[in-house]
């Protein structure tokens, strides 16, 4: 299982370093003698050059091939991370920070394809469960991590601590990833490119720049109608061109349409917003410390291990459809729920209701991901994993910059956002969850069986 355990290595240094710089941002601040309401541009930076570069995995991959590809992508992202420790001023850290989601964007996007081109779909629904734990533990396990290193050692430890981990990972890929594909030479698509790339980094800093109280509201509609505009001429562009950079035409299939584009896009951003809004909350309104409420939100990614062992069984025994139509209510539901969490409320109480979020909230994120992949054909894996990782963050950023703007602007106001403003956006995140259902009732008890096994006997390996 040495091979699942690199690309988890790197799925996980991915998505800790999209947050563990938050609660780094005070010390790097008074190390560089710079604010930290200036610094938010080392986490936007990070997220759009991670969803820029995403595109190039499946050429690069064809290439070049799969294996040098991606032992190249953990040589950057180390290399990176040895810069951004190194880092003397905010210009070089920003600079690092790119690089280091150009590297994070290779391994993100071709980590998946090593594992369904190395395994039988029959076997690639127990491993992608333990791999999407690695993402999803970042945004719990990252502020931790940042608070920790920052108040005990430096902030640029937060970063020394990816090289080890980066350098053993391409050791490791190097003599465990497979050679055998044949590089394509397929023409690179730099039209394609510069629209995708333009639109999407757009949009990453339009919506960024919604959660900014001083962000003039004409510059965010300006950034953010170029964003549309622009990634309307590329959907058509891509939707046209012999070998498109992003290939659209995926989204003609229906498992994959259903999963991620009309209900998992929904889902995504009702459930992505809790990681946001329930740190807030305990913090600005209930007066709890970092520490405090990192340590009870962290209960989540606890729930979310423990229903890791479960899923394989839990699908081939109900299917992907059934899951999915009776687990989005419920998921919903306990998105609404935290409304009605009180300040008095008992310690137990509160990570026992976090606990059973984090159980639910994997078994939606478990069943769409290996959905997704369900009847993308073997030529199609590398154009596929660049689609989905885009959509994925894509998704992340539109809910955690829509969810800030309506905390800041809408609800407070503008001003301080009270405890009655995020039970508001709770309920409304709980809907926005619930829209997914109507996606998932035009599955079928059939859709995804040959990777749950649903209706056949599944493999005990």
């Amino acid at each position: 299982m040495l091979l699942p355990a690199t690309v988890a290595c790197g799925v996980f240094m991915t998505s800790l370093d999209q947050n563990v710089v938050v609660t780094a941002l005070p010390g790097i601040g008074e190390s560089l003698d710079r604010p930290p309401s200036q610094l938010g541009l080392l986490i936007t930076v990070y997220v759009a050059s991670l969803i820029v570069t995403m595109p190039l995995g499946g050429w690069l991959a064809d290439r070049f091939g799969l294996r040098n590809v991606y032992c190249f992508a953990l040589l950057v992202f180390a290399s990176a991370s040895a810069l951004c420790g190194l880092s003397e001023n905010i210009w070089m850290l920003v600079g690092s920070r790119a690089l280091q989601g150009c590297g994070g964007a290779l391994m993100g996007t071709l980590g998946q394809v090593v594992i369904l081109s190395s395994f039988p779909r029959d076997r690639t629904l127990k491993i992608n469960m333990y791999i999407s734990l690695a993402g999803q533990s970042g945004p719990l396990v990252g502020p931790l991590v940042g608070g920790a290193l920052t108040t005990y050692v430096s902030w640029r430890w937060i970063f020394y601590i990816n090289i080890p981990i980066a350098l053993t990972a391409a050791l490791l890929a190097a003599s465990l990833f497979p050679s055998t594909i044949k590089p394509v030479r397929t023409p690179f698509d730099f039209p394609g490119f510069l629209l995708v790339g333009s639109g999407i980094g757009l949009l990453v800093f339009g919506m960024d720049s919604l959660a900014a109280k001083d962000a003039a509201s004409s510059l965010i509609g300006i950034e953010l109608g170029l964003a549309i505009v622009i990634l309307a001429v590329a959907a058509f562009y891509c939707l046209r061109a012999r070998n498109p950079l992003l290939d659209l035409n995926l989204l003609r299939i229906r498992t994959f349409r259903i999963s991620f584009l009309t209900g998992g896009s929904l889902d995504t951003i009702g459930l992505s917003s809790v990681v946001f809004l329930l740190p807030l909350m305990f913090q600005l309104g209930f007066g709890m410390s970092a520490v405090q409420a990192g340590s009870l939100t962290f209960v989540a990614a606890i729930g979310s291990l423990i229903m890791r062992f479960f899923m394989p069984r839990l699908l081939n025994r109900f299917g992907f459809r059934r899951v999915l139509v009776t687990n989005t209510p419920i998921v919903a539901l306990l998105v609404a729920g935290f409304a009605l969490m009180q300040e008095s409320l008992p310690a137990w109480i509160v990570l026992a209701y976090i606990f059973v979020f984090g159980v639910f909230r994997s078994v939606q994120w478990a069943s769409t991901g290996n959905l997704s992949y369900s009847d993308i054909a073997p030529e199609q894996l590398a154009r596929f994993s660049a689609l989905y990782y885009i959509l994925w963050q894509l998704a992340v950023a539109i809910s955690v910059g829509l969810a800030a703007a309506a905390l800041l602007s809408l609800l407070a106001g503008g001003g301080k956002a009270s405890v009655d403003d995020y039970r508001i956006l709770f309920v409304v995140e709980g809907l926005i969850t619930l829209c997914a259902l109507s996606a998932y009732l035009r599955l079928t008890p059939r859709d995804g069986a040959h990777v749950s096994g649903h209706g056949a006997h599944m493999s005990t390996d």
